[in-house]
């Protein structure tokens, strides 16, 4: 069955235009993001400040601090080490624990569990 539009093509109002590159990353998230993996070392707060600025320097990041991203760092290590029991429950295990047990996702914008980071860096 073959279609044929004599009009012009009419776009939502809201629709984004993107490039091919763009589109690659569409289901992977932000192409500036990187994964860090998961260690021991995170567990210090030092160590994920230093780890923080580094990237920052590195990727040039500007859309989020390194304070921002220390704490991230430090919470996913915080729930992985010191929460693992997480990992036993059912709800826990699908919702919590595995988000932090695949390392260390980062890209340059605020973490959307970021209040979460803050009150885990603040409490620990």
């Amino acid at each position: 069955m073959d279609m044929c539009y004599d009009g012009a093509l009419v776009m939502p109002s809201s629709y984004a235009v993107m490039d091919e590159e763009e589109m690659m990353y569409l289901e992977g998230g932000s192409k500036d993001g990187i994964n860090i993996g998961m260690f021991r070392s995170y567990l210090s707060k030092q160590a994920c400040i230093d780890q923080a600025r580094g990237i920052i320097r590195t990727k040039g990041w500007k859309n989020v601090t390194s304070g921002q991203l220390a704490k991230e760092i430090y919470g996913h290590a915080v729930v992985y080490y010191r929460f693992s029991i997480l990992g036993k429950l059912p709800v826990a295990k699908d919702v919590i624990y595995s988000h932090v047990a695949d390392g260390v996702d980062l890209e340059n914008a605020v973490d959307r569990h970021q209040n979460v980071w803050n009150i885990i860096w603040n409490t620990f």
